[in-house]
């Protein structure tokens, strides 16, 4: 009884401390925010907050909450580079913004925030990507604009990649990419990043690459609408495992605070990603699970799916690492699944075991605690090699940490 009022007030207090104070003179302009009233950004209809299809505008002060250059706390232990600030200086542009293979919720979401704030200053925006968006990510603000791209459409003035370490992630667009635009940027968080485009702003100190493009918008005084805020919360909603990761900071925290307080909405993500399931799905999921299989001291555990698998087409395979790792005695959780010929292996660790190394061993990448890589072989040959390599780097961060 009495949620609804609870929840605006606490919302109206959030924004009034997080509201920058009135701006200085300083030489740049202001972002400018029109000026009619639609229903405030807390204890809204859902269907406000993520539109489908299309990008909705939010236009009171009271509702777009506009980032300062002000003495706040900054939203990142680091400034935005000025490189990576002058090609979003100008009113107007064309502006290609591409994804990687199979795009999850890091890249599509920043993705669609900035093509979001970049339309509300005039620009032209092109999304998409090698692959659709998946179905789970249906709900994000403006997602019916990302596309499957085989070919660009003439000229930009700026191609953006976010959240794409390698650029053959791309499947060959990186290269139409830098044809057809005069400045590409790559904006990522993941520290072996290949630094392929002509500005690169990468800072695996960010639990996700939502947190800086938070900052970029920030820093250009960009009204944070709720459909932006929704797509970066949603992005570092799930790059930190739903908070839980170590990869977690106070600024994690302060930056989705600020992204709820412009509107975004944690309980409409939370349902979108995880309570959407149907019992197909649910039952699919209990016979994957059964084979599950754990080392004889409990530390690896893993999971193989050949291609095909019934159970594959019910469950969102990408998540399923989750579960083997959750059990507690383990340090590396595999999930080995067939894919077009390929052996995809996604790694998760815990503790002090990089599986990023693992990773590396087979020509991919990613962070400490999450990572993965594609190889050519046998089902059978490629899980042998890999849970060898796994085994031996559970064994390697075991001896490391009791000589210190």
């Amino acid at each position: 009884m009495g949620g609804l009022p609870w929840r605006a007030r606490q919302c109206a207090r959030l924004r009034e401390e997080l509201a920058p104070p009135a701006p200085r003179s300083s030489g740049h302009p202001r972002a400018h925010v029109p000026r009619r009233s639609v229903h405030g950004a807390c204890g809204q209809d859902p269907a406000l907050v993520a539109p489908a299809g299309r990008y909705r505008r939010i236009v009171s002060r009271s509702e777009a909450h506009v980032p300062g250059r002000d003495a706040r706390p900054p939203a990142l232990p680091v400034p935005v580079p000025e490189e990576v600030l002058v090609p979003f200086r100008r009113d107007r542009g064309r502006v290609l913004l591409l994804g990687h293979v199979h795009p999850d919720a890091d890249v599509l979401g920043t993705l669609l925030a900035l093509g979001l704030a970049l339309e509300d200053r005039g620009w032209t925006a092109t999304l998409g990507g090698p692959h659709p968006a998946p179905a789970v990510l249906s709900f994000l603000p403006g997602v019916t604009r990302y596309r499957t791209l085989t070919a660009l459409d003439g000229r930009f003035d700026v191609a953006v990649l976010t959240d794409c370490p390698d650029p053959a992630r791309t499947e060959g667009l990186i290269d139409l990419a830098k044809a057809s635009a005069s400045t590409v940027v790559n904006i990522d968080h993941h520290p072996d990043n290949r630094r392929y485009g002509h500005v690169n702003w990468v800072e695996p100190v960010a639990a996700a690459t939502g947190e800086l493009v938070y900052a970029l918008l920030r820093e250009l005084g960009i009204p944070i609408t709720p459909g932006i805020a929704t797509n970066l919360f949603t992005a570092i909603h799930t790059d930190t495992g739903s908070f839980r990761y170590s990869n977690v900071t106070p600024a994690t925290f302060r930056i989705a605070a600020e992204l709820v307080a412009a509107g975004a909405d944690p309980a409409l993500v939370s349902n979108a990603l995880y309570e959407r399931r149907d019992a197909g799905a649910l039952r699919a999921l209990g016979d994957v699970l059964r084979r599950v299989e754990l080392s004889d001291d409990g530390r690896l555990a893993w999971l193989v799916l050949p291609e095909g698998s019934v159970e594959e087409r019910f469950v969102e395979a990408e998540d399923l690492v989750n579960y083997p790792r959750s059990i507690g005695s383990v340090r590396v959780a595999c999930l080995i699944r067939e894919r077009g010929g390929q052996v995809k292996i996604s790694l998760r660790g815990k503790g002090d075991v990089d599986v990023s190394r693992i990773a590396h061993r087979f020509g991919g990448g990613g962070h400490p605690n999450a990572a993965g890589c594609s190889v050519a072989g046998s089902l059978g040959k490629v899980t042998a090699d890999v849970l060898a390599v796994a085994a031996t780097a559970i064994r390697e961060a075991a001896e490391e940490s009791r000589t210190r």
